[in-house]
Order: C-alpha cells, then structure tokens, then sequence
C-alpha cells in the first residue's frame, strides 16, 4: 500500500528537481488507513480514525465511542543534512540525491477501549505485515517504541479515558535533478598584445 506519487519543481534556469518525499497529506493518508487495518475496522471508517480535531460544529465527541487520531510532523534529525549524490547521463546530466528524512507519528486514542487500542497499535510496530506496507513508501520504524501511556482526560466536566503513543520514523527519499551539459566551449588566446586565437571546442 503506496500512496507516496513522487513531485516535480521546475526552476528558472530550467532545472527539474523530481523528489519521491512524501507530503504531509500522503503520509497521513498512509497511516490512517493502516491504523484502521490495525484496529479491525474493515474496511476503513474514517470517522473512526481521524487525522485532523474538529475544530467547530457539534461538541467533542461522545465519552462512549472509541476514536483514534493522528498527527504526523517531520522530525529534525542530523542524517536529513546528509546527502549521498551520484552522477549520470552525457547530453542530460541527471544528479541523484539519497537521504534520510524523520518523521514523528502520534496517536491520541479516546474511548472505552482506548489503552486496549493502542496496545494493538504497539504490537503491529513487531508485524511483518506492518512493516511490509510501511516500507512500499520507504517508511521504517525504529525499533524502539515506547508502551503506550494511560491518560484519563477531563473535558467539559466529563472524564474520558484516553491513551496517547507515539513512534519515530525514517524516510528514505530520492531526488533527482536534470542538468544541461557543457556541449561546447570557447577558447579564446590573449597575449599583450591582444587576442591572438578565438576558436570554439565542440563536443
């Protein structure tokens, strides 16, 4: 399961950068329609798996009901500023870039069956499958999640049980700009005297 569709920037000097970087939108597209495979909802209901809070309208959502959301938001991390570049191409030089981009991922869980909810959620992170559908987008877990924390939250003179967890992940992302090579080159020879040769060196 891939929704990463790679995007293009083509600049004034007529360079073209393709990059495989999934957008903020992708990414949680990706993981709300995994967590709702995590959680049993098939096929996936969206209003039980959000990524967004309401910010207006009816009032926070019913103490009884079991509702999951997620945020997603890139993470600094030192290898994002490290790129390996490789070269190829004759008429078109194309220059490749290969690095690593992080991403924080947290689920918020309300509902009776909050901490049971994000314990299933733990538990996939050690899932073949999990991880195979993460890594169609080049997305990998650190192997090293926190348990899921127990946190009863009081709204609008109403306890709702709740459960937060959070994992980090790397992004492997490739991009790719297309450059002009050099087909020719003027050479022109001076002296003190002034020019003395002007000729041109075609490939």
């Amino acid at each position: 399961m891939s929704v990463a569709v790679p995007y293009s920037t083509t600049y004034p000097n007529g360079q073209t950068l393709v990059s495989s970087a999934l957008t903020l939108t992708q990414i949680q597209q990706l993981m709300q329609t995994l967590t709702c495979g995590v959680l049993g909802i098939n096929p996936p209901d969206y209003s039980k798996v959000r990524v967004d809070w309401q910010t207006e309208g009816q009032p926070f959502q019913n103490a009884k009901y079991d509702i999951c959301y997620i945020a997603c938001a890139p993470k600094e991390e030192y290898y994002n500023k490290v790129r390996d570049r490789t070269y190829s191409g004759t008429d078109v030089v194309t220059e490749t870039w290969v690095f690593t981009k992080g991403w924080h991922i947290a689920w918020v869980l309300y509902g009776p069956n909050s901490s049971t909810n994000a314990q299933r959620l733990w538990d996939a992170l050690f899932m073949d499958y999990f991880n195979d559908q993460l890594s169609l987008s080049a997305l990998y877990p650190i192997p090293d999640p926190p348990e899921p924390t127990r946190m009863p939250e009081n709204i609008n003179a109403q306890w709702f049980e709740r459960a937060d967890f959070y994992i980090d992940m790397y992004e492997q992302v490739t991009e790719t700009i297309n450059d002009g090579a050099v087909t020719s080159v003027e050479i022109k020879i001076l002296d003190k005297d002034g020019q003395v040769a002007d000729f041109t060196v075609t490939k």
